[in-house]
């Protein structure tokens, strides 16, 4: 096993499946399709609206736009990520446009469906012109096949024949030009087309036709399900039962509404769409998926039917390009186009400074970890332990777990110990995850540690005893005093559980750092027979994390030498050449030609074992790698950390942060396995109890249930919060508003200091759901507000905070801090940040007035506010600290404490 190694972050999952075989689009007679495979059982569209909100939220990452997700049968808004940009802000629809304007074009007897023409490369009318980015093609494209590719020719010819009128009066009927009337504040009308018509509107690139993302979404629901324009419902995750109910009951009421499966009330309109007319536009958006402007984001690929629309339109700098993708998913099909009661969702993706297709890729992450979330993350908990630590039936026979273990210690010549399973357990967490923060990606690694273990038990038996304490085995740590109490809560709260496979029996499972993207295939890395659980999936969680990408140099020299001694592997006295032979299907090294005195073909993960055993298992990370030879060295380049199999630490830590429970994490990368109690090998509950109690130093103030429970996330545009999902949603927004507005105020302050605050990525705020929560996330005491590291703000219970009168003093506090992290790169003294920081929140009054009895220099200021004993000593160390800012403001100004910030001494 590998020990974790991180810096920790964010991102979102996704999973390898094969192409369906629907063939409603075809491409023109000398483009070729795509090579089909054996279509996959169609998945079940399930998904619940906290897997929508999480999915949409990780899909998007940091970048900046917004994500809708709709049940085009009702116009309820399922996800909403960034409501300002997706209600507020209006822009240029792009290519998004033309399914409208062919239905303007068919209305009007213009346009059907084998109109053809060849496309010239390009579209010129007047001063204007624009380019066709398709593949050239030999034969005219029809209807469908030119909204497949998009094709600005085709389209702009087809606008020459258009008026104003016609087009205008189709997007009036669609809801454009007006305001949605979603639930939420804020909205913008857009704009519909005014002045003198020309064709390159067609093409959705001009500003007189300005569309906010949620009404180009509601217009194409109603294109897609019959007709059908919404008034789109906003209801936040914990109101969205209710909100089911309260529409049921109405709909109940309403008997032919009810049996259409209408909620009358926010119908809108019924828009006349004809059926062949449908057929003809939703051919063309399979297209695009299939073949045309989207097929790179691989969304056929999913074992659903997946069909939508590219848009990339100018922003009003007039250079930088703003993304598009509106998409729609229905149950997997063989033939024809899904009718409209078969629609199950819709997709809206709008990014700044990116191009239609990288919408479309935001989507496929999207839709690949909520597939992957309700197919196997629901199905996980359904069974076995619950994540609040009770227990539920388990359908398994009891699986007895030994009830000690005995672990040598180091070298061979090391001490024998033996000790209780779970406390085994518990050293090898608080080992393999000493760095992890997250309890819920702790609770992962202790179920697959425990499981490892019971399937791998009496493993150095012939040499008297168990396990041994380094990644042999599993890395272990004896010494009580470094469990942190959040490794202890996490073997506790999971205490007897084990992942099974179908039979019933402990599931084969590994854990590793990294897996930069997608975990490993057993099969193909070590050559063993691969049980379902260990063939691989695909993983965005862990994107953007250091090891998601790495890069090292290595002398031949060196090389040449690490290989000798290994029969297999030995070249000779040099080494000329490296060349990948095979891949497997995740793109790790299967296969490599060794060349120098002698040639030697060798596995992928045996060249980075012999490399690591003999350079340091720093330089070559994994057997995903490319290599070239530069002058006397091999410069590799590759993806993840350790052998990739099964859990990867990087991607469990990002999705408890997002607040995934640990069932969903453990679904995510073992699919096909269950997690479910065992029982100590006596049989009775005591054993368990005592080993619990062994873990546990102070029973009584763990004991309060810490799970985060569903959770959800809201974003503005600097920040992202993720909180417990039953705190109203205006709650939320008010933290919101402080935070932006605390932001406004802090550039100000840094501006006036010539400084720029640089945002790379939107500052998280994380709520805790309880202070035992808090406590153990964070490792501080109770009596703290607030903790920051980097861009990352912690908080106890929003209600607690705002009752006692904290919430927006916290959150400034703590914004401060994230801004002197930013500017100081980590190097600005404790002292000068938290001075700052009373400063900004305006808290210095009261610290201002309190009575310090003894004089503390900088330094013993500095050493102290590492870490306070009480409540009343961090009290007073803030009123120093404020009395030092303070001083310094007035000798020589605000700005030149800024500027000391940014300094590199501090």
């Amino acid at each position: 096993m590998t020990r974790l190694l991180l810096s920790l972050a964010l991102l979102v999952g996704a999973c390898a499946v094969h192409r369906n075989q629907a063939d409603d689009a075809v491409p023109p007679a000398n483009q070729q399709s795509p090579t089909l495979q054996a279509s996959t059982p169609a998945a079940k569209l399930d998904f619940d609206d906290q897997t929508l909100q999480q999915a949409a939220s990780a899909a998007l990452g940091n970048r900046e736009g917004a994500v809708l997700v709709i049940d085009p049968q009702t116009g309820r808004l399922r996800a909403v990520v960034n409501p300002r940009i997706a209600f507020g802000q209006a822009f240029p629809p792009g290519s998004t446009i033309k399914p409208f304007t062919a239905l303007a074009a068919m209305r009007a007897h213009l346009l059907e469906r084998e109109t053809r023409r060849q496309c010239s490369g390009r579209y010129a009318r007047g001063n204007y012109a624009t380019l066709c980015s398709h593949p050239k093609s030999a034969t005219p494209f029809n209807l469908p096949q030119a909204l497949a590719y998009s094709c600005n020719d085709y389209f702009g010819h087809v606008g020459e024949r258009l008026s104003a009128s016609a087009v205008n009066a189709t997007l009036a009927g669609f809801g454009f030009g007006a305001r949605t009337g979603v639930n939420a504040g804020g909205e913008v009308a857009g704009q519909l087309l005014s002045g003198e018509w020309r064709a390159q509107e067609a093409l959705g690139d001009s500003e007189s036709l300005l569309v906010t993302p949620v009404q180009l979404l509601m217009a194409y629901a109603a294109l897609v399900n019959g007709g059908r324009l919404y008034r789109p419902q906003h209801h936040h995750p914990q109101e969205a039962q209710e909100a089911q109910e309260a529409q049921e009951a109405q709909e109940a009421q309403e008997a032919q509404e009810a049996q259409e499966g209408e909620a009358a009330a926010q119908l809108k309109a019924r828009i006349s769409v004809a059926p062949a007319q449908r057929a003809v536009l939703l051919e063309g958006m399979r297209g695009a998926v299939k073949f045309g402007t989207a097929d790179k984001a691989r969304l056929d690929q999913l074992p659903v039917y997946v069909f939508g629309k590219t848009g990339t339109s100018t922003a009003s700098n007039g250079f930088q390009t703003q993304g598009w993708f509106a998409g729609f998913i229905a149950e997997q099909r063989d033939s024809g186009v899904p009718a409209p009661n078969e629609i199950k969702l819709g997709v809206l993706v709008f990014l700044k400074r990116a191009h239609g297709s990288q919408g479309a890729e935001v989507a496929r992450r999207l839709l690949d970890c909520g597939l992957r979330i309700a197919d196997c993350g629901l199905k996980a908990e359904a069974t076995g332990r619950r994540g609040d630590g009770e227990t539920g039936e388990v359908e398994f026979a009891a699986l007895r777990l030994p009830q000690t273990v005995r672990v040598r210690l180091g070298n061979p010549q090391s001490a024998i110990k033996e000790l209780p399973f779970e406390a085994y357990v518990a050293g090898v967490v608080a080992a393999e995850g000493s760095i992890e923060p997250r309890v819920e990606a702790l609770k992962a690694l202790a179920v697959v540690s425990r499981t490892y273990a019971v399937l791998n038990a009496g493993r150095h038996a012939g040499e008297g005893f168990d396990f041994c304490s380094t990644t042999h085995c599993q890395q272990f740590w004896l010494d009580k005093a470094q469990r942190r109490e959040a490794v202890r809560h996490a073997v506790a709260q999971t205490a007897g559980e084990v992942l099974r496979d179908r039979q019933g029996q402990p599931a084969e499972v590994y854990f590793h750092a990294a897996c930069g993207g997608q975990t490993a295939n057993l099969e193909t890395l070590w050559g063993a027979r691969a049980p379902e659980q260990l063939r691989g999936v695909r993983d965005e969680f862990c994107a953007g994390r250091p090891n998601r990408n790495w890069t090292c140099e290595i002398a031949a020299a060196d090389l040449a030498r690490a290989l000798c001694g290994t029969a297999r592997a030995e070249v000779g006295a040099r080494l000329d050449g490296i060349t990948i032979l095979q891949r497997d299907a995740g793109g790790r090294a299967q296969t490599l030609a060794l060349t120098g005195e002698r040639r030697r073909v060798l596995g992928g993960w045996e060249f980075k074992m012999l490399v690591g055993r003999k350079l340091g298992w720093q330089l070559l990370k994994s057997s995903w790698f490319e290599v070239q030879r530069r002058g006397a060295r091999f410069v590799f380049t590759g993806h993840g950390f350790g052998h990739g199999l099964g859990l990867c630490q990087e991607g469990a830590h990002v999705m408890a942060e997002r607040g995934m429970a640990y069932r969903r994490i453990l679904a995510f990368y073992f699919p096909g396995v269950e997690s479910a109690a065992a029982r100590n090998s006596t049989g009775s509950g005591s054993d368990r109890v005592s080993a619990v109690a062994y873990l546990m130093k102070d029973p009584v103030a763990t004991a309060p249930g810490t799970a985060s429970g569903r959770r959800a996330t809201l974003a503005s545009e600097h920040f992202r919060v993720n909180y417990p999902a039953n705190i109203a949603v205006r709650k939320v927004e008010q933290a919101l508003r402080v935070l932006e507005s605390a932001r406004a105020s802090l550039a100000r302050r840094i501006e006036q200091a010539a400084l720029h605050w640089a945002d790379n990525a939107p500052v998280e705020l994380i709520i805790h759901a309880t202070t035992a929560e808090f406590i153990a996330a964070t490792g501080r005491a109770g009596w703290v507000a607030a903790v920051t590291r980097g861009r990352r703000i912690e908080t106890q219970p929003l209600g607690l905070l705002q009752r006692r009168g904290l919430l927006a003093t916290a959150l400034r506090h703590e914004l401060t801090h994230v801004a002197v992290e930013t500017l100081g790169k980590g190097h600005a003294p404790r002292w000068l940040a938290e001075g700052l920081a009373i400063l900004c929140a305006d808290e210095g009054r009261a610290l201002a007035q309190m009575k310090l009895k003894e004089q503390l220099t900088r330094g013993e200021l500095e050493r102290r506010l590492s870490r306070p004993a009480t409540a009343l000593e961090t009290r007073e160390l803030y009123a120093r600290a404020y009395r030092e800012v303070r001083a310094l403001i007035k000798t020589k100004g605000e700005a030149s404490v800024w500027e000391r910030v940014a300094r590199k001494n501090g």
